[in-house]
């Protein structure tokens, strides 16, 4: 019978040669050995000193330019009636995109519209507006303000043509200057009877001196006195008439004072009644052209998000159309980063930005520098920060990335660029100070 394999193996190491290369190893190996490792424990601690281990915290960043692309909100439920754009069209600022179906016509609130901006107003110019031009045109929701508009427009009109008010003062001043003419003559007249009531009084006076010496008869006396007694009376009368021609006077002033007031205020009523139905009438169309038009408010590219054609259904609050302005060379970056650690990030850091939609490994990461921070915390606790991207869209692998939307992306903060040693000292020291 065969021998056990393993008592064989047993034996063999076990023998004196094999016990003495175990017991006694080369000297040469222990010592450069020794000093292999010492090298290499030495280059690693050297090394650590040069290997960059940034402390660096991570969140989600959107890339966008710093006029924000535009979002087109629906803010009234309803079918789409026209679609003037294009998707992926150049539009301009003020350009409208598409309208939602109403009771108004929409050609025919935007003709008003090109109306009310281009007509100037104002008294001076006389204000024309062009009422007849709206009469077969379907106005809907701003039916209410645009009436109230025509009766001030029409009544300012007419009080502006007819002028009634003026024939009142014409009249007020053909009687002032009746009774001036009335009033010069009484005077001259008067002047005229107090010259003869001198002489009548040098009359009377000869005549009553002849009297009392005797000379002429009582009769005669008596006559002239009675010629005296009426020039008095005549002046007495003329007195009062002149008194009341000048009351009169004061009275036709007094009027034509009140009718002027009277025309002023007729004139101004018109004219602010004129001006809120004006101003109410573009507030109409203001409210209507928001909640059933959708305007660009600035200028760039359009692009369609839920939308495909004419008679679909949107909801209030749907994002209907985006726009990408033209201007796009400076970019910025939106964290939202949690309250943990964010007493790190301060202004200048590096930030380093992984596109989603660019796999970093391919194109590389964009590079910024923080900006901006939020001074308190939103509702939820975090914090918004903003970056710069001073080489824009330009990764570090050199590649221009076109942007033609938002970028999501990841965003590094670079807090501390620290080595492997300041690392692990500091480590050594938090653990010396618990």
């Amino acid at each position: 019978m065969p021998a056990n394999p393993h008592v064989i193996d047993n034996l063999q190491l076990r023998s004196e040669e094999v016990q003495e290369i175990i017991t006694t190893p080369p000297a040469w190996l222990i010592r450069w050995g020794i000093t292999l490792v010492f090298m290499i424990t030495c280059g690693l601690i050297f090394l650590s000193f040069f290997i960059k281990y940034p402390d660096f915290i991570m969140s989600r960043v959107l890339v966008t330019t710093v006029e924000p692309t535009e979002k087109m909100i629906a803010r009234t439920s309803g079918q789409i009636d026209k679609i003037w754009v294009n998707n992926g069209e150049k539009v301009s600022a003020g350009q409208p995109l598409a309208s939602i179906k109403s009771t108004s016509n929409v050609h025919s609130v935007l003709f008003l519209k090109k109306l009310l901006d281009d007509i100037p107003f104002g008294k001076n110019n006389g204000f024309f507006f062009p009422i007849d031009s709206l009469s077969n045109e379907v106005l809907g929701e701003i039916e209410i303000a645009f009436v109230e508009f025509e009766r001030s427009y029409m009544e300012f009109r007419l009080l502006e043509r007819l002028q009634p008010s003026l024939v009142h003062l014409e009249g007020n001043r053909q009687s002032i200057q009746e009774i001036h003419e009335r009033l010069t003559s009484q005077l001259a007249q008067k002047e005229i009877l107090e010259r003869k009531v001198t002489l009548v009084e040098k009359d009377f006076k000869r005549n009553k001196i002849l009297y009392e010496g005797g000379v002429i008869a009582a009769k005669d006396f008596e006559s002239r006195e009675m010629e005296y007694l009426q020039v008095q009376e005549q002046v007495n009368g003329m007195a009062i008439t002149i008194s009341q021609l000048q009351e009169a006077l004061v009275n036709a002033g007094q009027t034509l004072k009140s009718t002027q007031v009277s025309k002023e205020q007729d004139e101004s009523r018109a004219l602010i009644n004129l001006i809120q139905s004006y101003h109410g009438l573009k507030r109409a169309v203001k409210e209507w052209e928001n909640n059933y038009v959708l305007a660009s408010s600035t200028a760039g590219e359009v692009s369609f998000q839920g939308v495909w054609g004419e008679h679909q259904f949107v909801q209030a609050g749907e994002h209907v159309f985006s726009i990408l302005p033209d201007q796009r060379s400076e970019l910025l970056g939106k964290m939202i980063v949690s309250s943990q650690n964010t007493g790190k990030i301060s202004m200048g850091q590096r930030v380093l930005i992984k596109l989603d939609n660019f796999p970093f490994q391919q194109f590389g990461t964009l590079r910024g520098e923080v900006g901006s921070i939020s001074v308190s915390p939103d509702e939820e606790g975090n914090y918004i920060v903003y970056s710069t991207l001073p080489e824009g869209t330009k990764t570090s692998y050199g590649k221009e990335i076109k942007l033609k939307q938002e970028l999501l992306g990841t965003a590094e903060i670079i807090t501390e660029d620290l080595s492997v040693a300041e690392r692990l000292f500091f480590k050594l020291k938090s653990v010396t100070e618990y």
